[in-house]
């Protein structure tokens, strides 16, 4: 028994912990799911603004007849034309999305250029839909290790040329490599086997084993197909803005380096209808002040992609000043804020060093500071879902507790001085904190060396930069102590390790995955019982708490995402890297 999915045919996927036979059954006939696991949660202004499902809400993918690719529904249904104007967070870092580990250096950028098999339906209120991209339909075997992906027959890319299966066989195979960064693209990796064309529009892909999280993965911004006939050069370098070619909604029209990127309306798009407005403009506003600015004279009218790198404090400033000229929205958690230790450099190298750094952070001073109290505590997964510990359980723990007065614990203290006498810094040490511009790490960092300081006798010197400039640093090895974040692109175990805690993490510069870690993801990402999975999830939870970490998680956090009222059909996504291709907005009024 198999399904087959349409384009447009968007019903809610399994997230967690679905055994195989029961996923088979339930797609193939529609049925609903059990109780499986909680989306993130998504505060807003809007009182009308679906919030994201819980776990009640959870529900298996159905099937509904329509026509695949077909044009929107009534002519009344949008408006064309005119052009978006958005805010983006950081500088183009470069244009191969497989490459990137950010999402506004290129994530953002490159969203409306490339296609994917599928994509999260950004025109519907729930934020865990799937639909086709360029897939218009598919069939899933019915043990689940096998998909077969059917082709749009019009999809084309800018030069002319058919998209063809060649090419979806190219891309996943260069995506799931491990011999180039592959920070994002690549973490479908553990289930990817092999895949293979059957004719010029249909591709059969092949897992090791089923897993519900595989097509999740490959509804996200970075997981796109590029043409084989142009990338299979190995001279040609995908990170250039001369080697762009696309088969996405727009075309990129003109880059203005740190200052603004321009996209034209590609009019042989695929999807009949879409997209609805002439073209966008994003600009390129990193600074706080400069960003308040931009939105209150009407310069943008949206973020590019849930972050603004606006805190939550600026957020409430922000809504409260624009009224109801646009709606601020705090998804979340989406992302976690933590200290980096370089472990390939002394004294982080030394695990009682890092141990230490643990138990020393007091987290609950940068929830308050640049959450305005709405943050998630910062353990090594967020806290609140199905696969980890409450907030109050994980507030007990040592590292995380604090005095009925809110200061740290000086249990904790002296746990970690007595870890620095024994690893020979009794009396602290010098080092230096880099922080990109970017969500307030600067200000992060600041008020983790002044703990530092004071718990420990660290000095650590601030070391503020650009946030291409940081990625650099960090991808070549020049830090030490470094504030940053990583968002996940799939609220589940596997994206959340994957991401940060293995060696191929996005943020994991360092390369720390001890032998314990490999070996519980290995034996989660394979089990079928939630139950089951929750308890190895916990296990490797544990390890990070108590044994080791190569981060210190501050918090996990809720991001600012801001949207003019003048945009219509929009729905907040799941996670950063939802929604982001613009194909689906129009203006009323116009724009």
């Amino acid at each position: 028994m198999q399904n087959r999915v349409l384009n447009h045919f968007t019903g809610r996927i399994f997230l967690f912990g679905i055994t195989v036979t029961v996923l088979a059954l339930l797609v193939a006939c529609g049925s609903t799911a059990p109780d499986q696991t909680a989306a993130p949660a998504a505060d807003t202004a809007a009182p009308t603004q679906p919030a994201a499902p819980t776990a009640a809400d959870s529900a298996a993918p159905t099937a509904v007849p329509a026509q695949a690719g077909t044009a929107p529904e009534s002519a009344d249904r949008g408006k064309y034309g005119g052009i978006i104007t958005a805010q983006n967070t950081g500088s183009v870092a470069h244009w191969s999305v497989w490459h990137c580990g950010s999402g506004g250096t290129c994530m953002a950028p490159t969203a409306p250029l490339y296609s994917g098999l599928v994509q999260y339906n950004g025109e519907t209120p729930d934020p865990l839909d799937i639909r086709g991209d360029l897939a218009t339909e598919w069939d899933v075997s019915e043990d689940g290790t096998s998909y077969t992906f059917y082709l749009a027959e019009n999809a084309k890319w800018w030069d002319g040329t058919p998209v063809i299966a060649d090419d979806v066989v190219f891309s996943l195979d260069e995506m799931v490599r491990d011999d180039v960064p592959r920070p994002r693209a690549g973490q479908f990796r553990p289930y990817y086997e092999s895949s293979r064309a059957i004719d010029p529009k249909t591709v059969e892909v092949t897992l090791k084993f089923a897993s519900s999280a595989f097509l999740q993965f490959q509804a996200t911004e970075f997981v796109k197909i590029k043409p084989k006939h142009h990338f299979d050069d190995p001279d040609v370098d995908m990170k250039k803005e001369e080697n762009i070619l696309g088969s996405g909604p727009f075309k990129l029209k003109e880059y203005k380096k740190d200052i603004s990127i321009e996209y034209e309306k590609y009019e042989d798009y695929h999807k009949e209808g879409y997209p609805y407005v002439d073209g966008l403009q994003f600009f390129i506003i990193p600074d706080s002040s400069t960003i308040l600015a931009a939105y209150l004279s009407g310069q943008v009218m949206m973020t590019t992609h849930q972050n603004s790198n606006l805190n939550i404090r600026e957020g409430e400033q922000l809504q409260g000043r624009l009224g109801d000229r646009a709606t601020v929205y705090y998804p979340g958690p989406t992302n976690w804020v933590g200290l980096m230790m370089n472990t390939e450099r002394e004294p982080f190298d030394d695990v009682r060093v890092r141990k230490a750094m643990h138990l020393a952070l007091h987290r609950q001073p940068f929830i308050d500071a640049f959450g305005n109290g709405r943050y998630y505590l910062g353990g090594p997964f967020p806290p609140d879902q199905w696969f980890s510990l409450s907030t109050e359980e994980l507030a007990q723990l040592p590292g995380y507790r604090q005095t009925a007065d809110g200061e740290k614990h000086p249990d904790d203290i002296a746990a970690a001085k007595a870890l620095m006498t024994e690893a020979g810094y009794a009396d602290g040490f010098e080092t230096t904190i880099l922080a990109a511009n970017f969500l307030g790490f600067p200000d992060h960092a600041q008020m983790a060396a002044d703990q530092l300081r004071r718990f420990l006798n660290v000095t650590a010197e601030v070391q503020p930069a650009e946030a291409t400039a940081g990625y650099a640093r960090y991808e070549s090895g020049d830090w030490e102590f470094g504030v940053h974040g990583n968002g996940f692109l799939i609220l589940d175990p596997d994206a959340i390790i994957g991401g940060s805690y293995l060696a191929t993490g996005t943020r994991n510069y360092s390369g720390w995955e001890p032998p314990r870690i490999t070996e519980l993801f290995n034996q989660q990402i394979r089990e079928t019982d939630q139950t089951k999975r929750r308890e190895v999830v916990q296990q490797m939870a544990d390890y990070m708490r108590d044994e080791d970490s190569h981060v210190i998680i501050m918090h996990w956090s809720r991001l600012v995402f801001v949207v003019d009222s003048r945009i219509q059909n929009f729905n907040l996504p799941a996670t950063f890297s939802s929604h982001n291709n613009k194909a689906h907005l129009w203006c009323d009024p116009a724009c």
